[in-house]
């Protein structure tokens, strides 16, 4: 296939990939992944195997981070189970809202934990430090996705710049 054409459609991955990084419930950093495998395998990218394997590693990095660093802020925050099981709930009744809100899910997850929080019969201080605490996890995670696409979507601009300034 022509290198060109496997470098476009590698940085579609990339940007596909930025988007869902995003918007959560959307595969982000798998497309990072698969862009750079792509390229490394079908475009004949010279990528080393080292950079290949640390990609596939921030990837399943990100995966622990985007799961965990919410939850964990939450209760850094003085949240409890509630709080994060509310943020979930959110975080899915955002996804399938009829009306297309931007940020409707982020929204709806910080106000899950909010709600959580106050049906388990918690102040309005815990359950506002429980909502923030969900907000800047999942802030913190959605940045390092995104750092993480940043950087494959360079890297494929260098191959390209490289390629075609030769």
């Amino acid at each position: 296939m022509e290198i060109g054409v496997v470098l476009v459609v590698c940085l579609f991955l990339v940007v596909a990939g930025l988007v869902g990084s995003v918007i959560p419930g959307l595969p982000g950093t798998p497309l990072y992944l698969v862009a750079m495998l792509i390229a490394r395998f079908c475009g004949d990218v010279e990528m080393s195997n080292l950079e290949l394997f640390v990609i596939f590693i921030l990837v399943a990095a990100t995966f622990a981070v985007d799961f965990f660093l919410p939850m964990w802020t939450t209760k850094k925050f003085g949240g409890t189970k509630a709080g994060v099981y509310g943020s979930i709930v959110g975080l899915l009744a955002g996804l399938f809202l009829p009306i297309p809100i931007p940020g409707a899910s982020i929204i709806c997850m910080f106000l899950g934990a909010i709600i959580g929080e106050y049906i388990a019969g918690q102040s309005n201080d815990v359950a506002v430090k429980s909502g923030m605490g969900n907000l800047i996890g999942f802030i913190v995670a959605t940045t390092v996705k995104f750092v993480l696409g940043v950087y494959c979507g360079w890297r494929l601009i260098s191959f390209g710049l490289d390629l075609f300034s030769n």
